[in-house]
C-alpha cells in the first residue's frame, strides 16, 4: 500500500489506472448529484468491462455508505492519494489471492454488516478487471 501513496497515476499499471479514473469519476459523478455508472459507461464499455460496472458500482456504494470514516479521493491530483492507495491494495489483494488480507482491511474501513457486500463486490470486480487484461496491480514502472 505504502509504495503506492504520492507516487504518479501515469506509473501505474493500465488496471491501476482504469481503477483509479473510474474511482475519481465515481466520486465526481456522485458529488454532483449524477447517476455515476451512467457516466462511467462509456469509458467501461471502450475498455471492453461493461460487465463489471454494476459491481464497481455496488463496491463504492457500499463504500460510500458504509464506511466507518470518510474516505477520501481527490479527482484532480495527478497523484495517488492515501485513501485511493487503500483502495488499489485492496482489489490488488484480491487479485492475488491474499482475501484474508483484503478482508481484515475492509473490516477497518465499513461497518460489520457491510463487510462482506463490499467484499463480494470489489471480488467480482477485481475478477472481471482480470479476465479482460486489467487486473489492479500487475505492474508498476519505477
Amino acid at each position: 500500500m505504502y509504495d503506492l501513496i504520492d507516487r504518479p497515476i501515469s506509473i501505474l499499471s493500465r488496471g491501476d489506472r482504469f481503477l483509479i479514473d473510474a474511482i475519481r469519476l465515481w466520486v465526481a459523478a456522485r458529488t454532483a448529484c449524477q447517476h455515476p455508472p451512467a457516466l462511467l459507461a462509456a469509458g467501461f464499455a471502450q475498455a471492453g468491462a461493461l460487465d463489471a460496472l454494476c459491481d464497481f458500482d455496488a463496491w463504492m456504494t457500499q463504500l460510500s455508505s458504509h464506511a466507518r470514516v470518510p474516505i477520501q479521493i481527490n479527482c484532480k491530483c495527478g497523484l495517488v492519494t492515501d485513501d485511493e492507495s487503500v483502495l488499489l491494495t485492496l482489489a490488488r489483494d484480491l487479485v492475488t489471492g491474499r482475501d484474508a488480507k483484503a478482508r481484515t482491511t475492509l473490516s477497518l474501513l465499513v461497518a460489520d454488516g457491510a463487510i462482506a457486500p463490499t467484499f463480494c463486490a470489489l471480488a467480482r470486480t477485481a475478477a472481471m478487471l482480470g479476465q479482460i487484461g486489467l487486473p489492479p496491480g500487475t505492474s508498476v514502472k519505477t
